[in-house]
């Protein structure tokens, strides 16, 4: 598989008129295995973590708040948009 890597990549660089290829490191997304070793983070790494970890979580609540109160919600929404729209004949500054 390395020897397809390089060949590739000295293909796309023949393209580009480059050189020789300059090896980057590559980003780190999402290794659940490196998020296990909580100690090794560092600080934006753990903050990624526990907000990756937490979102389904709070999507879950948010989800079960609107499916139980999905009909009072519909009835705020609807006198807002009354009520901008009673608002517009007024004077304003």
């Amino acid at each position: 598989m390395n020897a397809i890597d390089d060949a590739l990549k000295r293909l796309f660089n023949s393209f580009k008129n480059k050189g020789g290829y300059k090896g980057r490191e590559m980003k780190r997304v999402f290794q659940l295995r490196r998020y296990i070793e909580w100690k090794g983070l560092t600080k934006e790494e753990k903050l990624f973590a526990k907000r990756l970890f937490f979102m389904p979580i709070v999507a879950y609540f948010v989800f079960v708040f609107i499916n139980q109160n999905s009909l009072a919600l519909i009835v705020l929404i609807c006198i807002y948009f009354a009520y901008k729209k009673f608002e517009k004949g007024t004077l304003t500054k």
